[in-house]
């Protein structure tokens, strides 16, 4: 579960003020803190400001290796005077942190502007036609995370707990380099503690794993994600920064665009507006916002995991069915394959019966004229009609039954009809219900047979009488 505060540097001036969003780190809420710069003096969240005479440094030191609970690497005295000039006001979780400076004129290091009216500030110029030299700033304001904590276990995470000792309750976690608002610190029986709070929670962290004051400044960049937001209309976006070349321009972005700042270039931030779409724009009209991961509770932990445990069976379930769609479309694929070439073969395997059924037609056709006798089977000399189709087909060396009757049982049976019909079928015929006549179907309605002793082997139509039955011997 993640969480969203908003640490703002209040103060006075010309610069623009930029924000975008980023992604927590695991386990990680993030907090969100606005950035005021000014160019004359470079003071800005991501340069540290020294008001102390002894800059705080990092240990390094070796430790034991151990279960990941207040492991540290880091070795930071909390100095009390840090909080000097700053107040805060810790308030409800996703509300704002206000920081602001003190009105002592003591230890602050403003540089007062000549005026602070509005009015008097120099007017911003069109955006769509930038400037060769932009507006300075007036004036300049410290800025710091004076009570901001920087976590630096070597370990992933340190625990928070109920009390300022290694033995009390667990409250929570806190990441590497995630932040927290430092309320005090307080005395425990191993060393110093920090009372903190950081994204919903409240506990207690060993100091010696924690950066704080100039330390945890000067680590700004490296703990967090800058989003900027235009806040100008039609903002030009360039391909490199220069203003000087209009040929390098690849668009305009409106007023409220967001987009993660990955680099600087002089005047300008380079941005990824897209994933892996990048180009530049000038800093001057853009507001600038920095994401810090905070603490989690073990409560947002466990829900975390359950949803990311929901997530991962939801992605394995996703990846089940499209594994399963993808199997069924490969096999449907093959199938679709399959069918086509035994369609394609059977195509091909008519195509040689056609012209199979054609030749033996065309045979029978070129006896034509020639006599019938009854019980013969010359075809020249003479022969009846069971003779006759016997003969042709014995030509082609298919053997069949010598009477009519027989040779009406043994073939396949085939439909009455031209559309069922094909070259080279026996179509039958009977007299009081006794099969007396057969004929050799030749295609187009019709016949050729051995008709009597008037007509011999002859051509008629098919449906000269109504035929009973039909067969194939051919493929």
């Amino acid at each position: 579960m993640r969480r969203h505060n908003k640490i703002s540097l209040i103060g006075f001036g010309l610069a623009g003020m930029l924000s975008i969003s980023a992604v927590a780190p695991p386990g990680g809420s993030r907090i969100l803190a606005e950035k005021t710069t000014d160019s004359e003096t470079g003071l800005s969240a991501d340069a540290p400001v020294n008001t102390e005479e002894n800059e705080q440094n990092i240990e390094i030191r070796d430790t034991k290796e151990s279960d990941p609970k207040e492991v540290a690497v880091t070795s930071v005295s909390f100095d009390r005077s840090a909080l000097a000039g700053f107040t805060y006001d810790s308030t409800e979780l996703f509300e704002r942190i206000n920081i602001q400076p003190t009105a002592s004129p003591a230890t602050s290091n403003v540089v007062q502007p000549a005026s602070s009216n509005v009015a008097d500030l120099p007017a911003m110029p069109a955006v769509d036609i930038l400037p060769d030299v932009l507006p300075e700033p007036t004036q300049a304001v410290e800025t710091g995370y004076k009570g901001m904590a920087v976590s630096l276990p070597r370990e992933t995470y340190v625990n928070i707990r109920t009390a300022p000792n290694a033995s009390a309750e667990k409250v929570g976690k806190i990441y590497a380099k995630a932040v927290a608002d430092v309320l005090e610190e307080v005395p425990g029986t191993d060393g110093a503690w920090f009372k903190i709070h950081s994204g919903s929670v409240d506990g207690y962290v060993k100091a010696e794993f924690f950066a704080i004051g100039d330390n945890a400044l000067s680590m700004t960049n490296d703990i967090s994600t800058r989003i900027g937001t235009v806040n100008a209309t039609n903002l030009r976006l360039r391909s490199t920064p220069d203003l000087s070349n209009n040929d390098n321009i690849i668009t305009t972005l409106g007023s409220g665009t967001k987009a993660t700042i990955v680099d600087e270039e002089g005047d300008f931030y380079k941005i990824e507006l897209d994933k892996d779409y990048f180009g530049y724009i000038h800093r001057d009209y853009v507001k600038l916002e920095y994401l810090y991961s905070q603490a989690i509770s073990l409560d947002e932990e466990r829900i975390a995991a359950e949803l990311a445990y929901q997530e991962q069976l939801a992605r394995e379930a996703e990846e089940a069915r499209l594994a399963e769609e993808a199997r069924l479309a490969e096999e449907a694929r093959k199938e679709a394959e399959r069918k086509a070439e035994a369609a394609r073969k059977a195509a091909e395997k008519r195509k040689q019966a056609d012209a199979f059924r054609q030749q033996l037609c065309a045979y029978a056709l070129q006896f034509v004229g020639n006599p019938y006798h009854f019980g013969g089977s010359d075809l020249i000399n003479g022969t009846d009609c069971s003779g006759f189709v016997m003969r042709v087909y014995q030509k082609f060396g298919i053997k069949i039954e010598r009477t009519s009757r027989k040779q009406a049982v043994t073939g396949t049976p085939v439909a009455v009809n031209l559309k069922s019909l094909r070259p080279g079928d026996l179509l039958f015929y009977e007299t009081n219900g006794r099969i007396n006549h057969v004929a050799l179907y030749i295609g187009n309605g019709k016949i050729v047979h051995a008709a009597n002793e008037n007509f011999g082997i002859c051509v008629w139509d098919a449906f000269y009488r109504t035929p009973c039955s039909a067969v194939s011997f051919l493929p």
